[in-house]
């Protein structure tokens, strides 16, 4: 269920080496995966989407299993069934879970009429058209809810593009609200200010204690009584979990996300398997909701998809302690956070540009 990284892993696996007796069915809501760390480029202008999205039904050929498009609204572990949103239903030995998380907040009703989604990413293209129709208003306005790393990237990419007006005479404004005290939690102090440093020789405004109270077809309402212009608005919020699991009586966090072993299993049922940003390992449940750790637990999910099938002994994941943190400023330039390095230059973004091609490369 879902083409995220830890799946992209285990169809390459299956791939190159097939298993006897196995039938596979890969199921996503969209025919293609946009890769989430090229969307910002994507966004930019810098590639097209071909280079940034993965032919899922060629993918599941490759793996020899079968495609289906269409959205999952339930798991019935006990019939040991998904519940498609067509009414049909599939029945499964083995489940595995890859779907991402949603945006908080993003099922309110003015979010949902008036902000731009990037999740899913298949939204991404329709995001790029609407930053190019904003390129030709007079003033573009824009504001980016959520100051976490994809914010920052987002804005970064909308000013990079709104750009191109205000060299012809257009005052564009691009802002992040973050409702927290400072932008990209998670990262040092010193990564911080740098980022800061960054936004502000963009011209990019940052609003942190600004929760948003509802937004408008051209303006952002905050609870402190503000109004802030906007023609686009893209939320950006932190990680919500999809309402999947917690009907399903399996164990979830206080988020909804569903709890998993170091296995990746189910904390109740072992035929239930999952990675990325929808679970939360019970052991470590501060690990964060970020893609590189759903890139190291591709072969761990596949190891343990195996032991369910064969019977052997599953493997133990242990999340890195630390990552390669590589943002695009939108400028030839990426900010790269790596133990203790800090950088924002020209060669982290050629870093970052191979990283991502090689990726893509790599599960084509």
């Amino acid at each position: 269920m879902g083409a995220g990284h830890a799946h992209l892993e285990v169809l390459r696996r299956l791939a190159t080496e097939p298993r006897a007796g196995v039938e596979l069915t890969l199921v996503s809501a969209a025919d293609r995966h946009h890769y989430s760390g090229m969307v910002p480029g994507f966004l930019q202008g810098l590639y097209d989407e071909r280079e940034i999205a993965f032919d899922l039904p060629a993918l599941a050929a490759k793996a020899g299993g079968r495609f289906v498009q269409a959205r999952a609204t339930a798991l019935d572990p006990v019939a040991r069934a998904v519940h498609l949103e067509d009414g049909t239903e599939l029945g499964y030995d083995l489940v595995s879970f890859n779907v991402g998380s949603r945006s908080a907040g993003d099922q309110e009703e003015s979010v949902r009429r008036n902000a731009s989604l990037v999740k899913p990413m298949s939204r991404a293209a329709e995001l790029r058209r609407r930053i190019e129709e904003l390129a030709n208003e007079p003033e573009p306005r824009a504001v980016v809810v959520g100051g976490g790393a994809a914010g920052v990237e987002v804005a970064c990419a909308i000013a990079a593009v709104l750009s191109v007006a205000d060299v012809a005479g257009c005052r564009r404004q691009v802002t992040i609200l973050e409702g927290s005290e400072a932008i990209l939690g998670g990262y040092s102090d010193r990564f911080r200010v740098r980022a800061e440093a960054v936004l502000a020789d963009k011209r990019i405004a940052v609003r942190t204690r600004s929760k948003v109270q509802r937004v408008e077809p051209d303006a952002v309402r905050i609870d402190d009584g503000s109004r802030l212009p906007s023609g686009l608005t893209v939320w950006l919020t932190g990680a919500a979990a999809w309402p999947l699991f917690e009907p399903s009586g399996l164990p979830v966090d206080e988020r909804g996300f569903l709890r998993v072993d170091d296995a990746l299993r189910s904390t109740a049922d072992k035929r239930v398997f999952g990675a990325g940003d929808c679970v939360t390992l019970v052991s470590r449940p501060d690990t964060p909701k970020a893609g590189v750790y759903a890139v190291r637990e591709g072969p761990i999910l596949w190891r343990s998809l195996l032991a369910a099938l064969d019977g052997g002994t599953p493997p133990r994941y242990e999340p890195q302690s630390s990552f390669l943190s590589l943002l695009n400023t939108g400028d030839g330039k990426a900010l790269l956070r790596y133990k203790g390095v800090v950088s924002h230059s020209r060669w982290a973004w050629r870093l970052k540009d191979r990283i991502d091609r090689g990726f893509m490369a790599r599960y084509r």
